[in-house]
């Protein structure tokens, strides 16, 4: 049996991990902006998509929590899992002792119960378990659960991280789970409970679960803190809340960064990587089905004089497309491929593939001059900043970037799936790990030639049987080095065929203060990563705690 198994002596979520100096200080009401803005509807279903912020998380807590910020998979509800042999059978074992914050105890058939809840309703499903091909969900004891598959997928280990786990008891006696807005007093194993009397349309408190079952330092329960008072607000008036101090945590775009540092010592910020902004380039169309010229492209952009131009500006991206925390899988590649900017090397390039300057000093072919539309969605100003700075940095090698601005989703969104475009900038979702990021973009199921649909992110027009071997192997290989091997080969034939450029990554936007509350994840301490929304923003409201 392949195992994850979890240490019995120490704790088992990121907390655990983190030695403070001396036991921290109880206490305290955490106040934290919701991602919903203005008028707060009370809703704490977890299936649905207006689900307060404090759901997922505070109230109904997941089998494994995957950690954005290093790609792991760690134990939560489970404490641990276990592959069978032919890898097509993943059984959980439920951490002892565990109850509900009604007093009832969680056992294998809640699992079962919320996990069939998906299987007849699609939009029951938030986890995507059914749709990674799940034959079957059974108990064994009331601690056990089996999860079989009809064919081998590891990757799938992800989604657990997504399965909520909601009372069968109260859950049963719904109608519809989809609608329902949740009970005054939402019954989960969460460390937090509602205070029914503190809800209002702009705020409301979520109080600690004094029996809760993960146990600080100091034996007693967590969390740390109180509560959290969930305040609403709008971007336009956060930047002068915060400066205030007004919120202990925010999680909204801040143009003004500086000037909240500026504002006090206490007043910190950390925007990590988001999703992966970059440059499309139809490698189904000519120019861009010459791996030269996008190369050429590649040269010409410098991604730090993009974001410096920026405000605030966001983390430059490099040719592997990799987030920092995942850079050495893209050291050999770098190695051999790397593309940094240099505009004699693009310039050469081009002229290698029998391009000569004009008239109007553009590039050109058999008379098609190197000159194309740059689609950018329309109203996105920071994109469009980005673009423009692109277009520049393309005239000074001869080519000529026309922005183009296009309503978002639709024409943008659909002329990119039809591969009705030149160029684009547009972006792909990072998600949990490099798997995920590149399975998206670059796995041939997902393309599609020129005026047929391409699935998901897949709209480079671009395929690769190597790569496809790659992915696949990756997801039949449970073993943690092999994988890497696997994603290494991966980026090395991408940056190799240089399908696109990659510019920056979308900021995720944390905002925090010191003055009440320490404990809080940082650069330098990437413990967790800062998202208000779902599970990932828990070990952060476990281990923050009264300064």
């Amino acid at each position: 049996m392949r195992k994850k198994m979890a240490a019995a002596a120490i704790l088992l979520v990121i907390v655990a991990g983190m030695a403070f100096a001396q036991t921290p200080k109880r206490g305290g009401v955490l106040k934290m902006t919701s991602s919903k803005q203005g008028v707060l509807t009370k809703n704490f279903n977890p299936f649905s998509p207006a689900a307060l912020d404090s759901a997922i998380g505070c109230v109904y807590e997941t089998l494994i929590y995957f950690n954005n910020a290093d790609g792991s998979a760690n134990p939560w509800l489970a404490e641990s899992w276990s592959w069978s042999p032919d890898l097509k059978e993943i059984t959980f074992t439920l951490r002892p002792g565990i109850k509900f914050n009604d007093g009832t105890p969680l056992t294998a058939n809640d699992v079962v119960f919320t996990t069939n809840l998906g299987k007849t309703n699609k939009a029951l499903d938030t986890s995507g378990i059914w749709s990674e091909g799940l034959v079957s969900v059974n108990a064994i004891g009331t601690n056990k659960v089996v999860f079989k598959f009809e064919d081998v997928n590891v990757t799938t280990l992800e989604k657990f991280g997504s399965l909520i786990v909601v009372p069968s008891a109260i859950w049963s006696k719904v109608k519809d789970p989809l609608t329902w807005v949740g009970e005054d007093n939402p019954v989960g194993t969460g460390p937090f409970m509602l205070d029914p009397k503190s809800f209002s349309e702009q705020s409301y408190r979520m109080v600690r679960n004094p029996n809760y079952w993960q146990k600080a330092q100091d034996g007693k329960p967590l969390p740390y803190i109180d509560a959290i008072q969930y305040v609403s607000t709008t971007n336009e008036q956060v930047a002068f809340k915060l400066i205030n101090g007004e919120y202990d945590w925010a999680g909204y775009l801040l143009p003004n960064a500086d000037e909240y540092t500026a504002a006090s010592p206490d007043n910190k910020y950390w925007f990590p990587e988001g999703n992966l902004v970059f440059l499309y380039m139809n490698n189904l169309k000519a120019p861009f089905n010459n791996a030269n010229v996008r190369k050429a492209f590649a040269y010409a952009i410098n991604q730090r004089d993009i974001t410096r131009k920026m405000s605030p500006s966001p983390v430059p991206a490099d040719m592997t497309g990799l987030k920092k925390s995942f850079a050495s899988l893209g050291t050999s590649a770098k190695a051999k491929y790397n593309i940094t900017y240099d505009k004699v090397k693009a310039r050469k390039l081009l002229e290698g593939e029998g391009y000569k300057l004009n008239a109007r000093g553009i590039y050109e072919k058999d008379g098609v001059p190197l000159s194309f539309k740059l689609y950018v969605p329309t109203d996105w100003t920071d994109w469009i900043g980005a673009a423009e700075t692109v277009a520049l940095m393309l005239k000074d090698i001869g080519v000529e970037a026309i922005i183009t601005q296009s309503a978002w989703p639709v024409p943008f969104q659909t002329s990119l799936e039809t591969g009705d475009y030149d160029m684009a900038v547009s972006f792909i979702n990072t998600g949990t790990t490099p798997y995920y990021q590149f399975n998206r973009w670059l796995y041939s199921d997902n393309f599609a030639p020129l005026g047929q649909k391409a699935k998901v992110f897949s709209n480079m027009r671009y395929k690769n049987d190597d790569i496809d071997k790659n992915l696949e192997a990756y997801r039949r290989d449970p073993d943690p080095a092999k994988q890497k091997a696997y994603m290494s080969a991966i980026i090395e034939q991408f940056m190799k065929d240089t399908p696109c450029v990659p510019l920056f990554f979308n900021p995720t936007w944390f905002e925090y203060s010191t003055r009440n509350f320490v404990g809080w994840p940082s650069e330098d301490n990437p413990y967790a990563w800062p998202s208000v929304i779902g599970m990932q923003k828990m070990p952060i409201l476990l281990a923050v705690h009264l300064k």
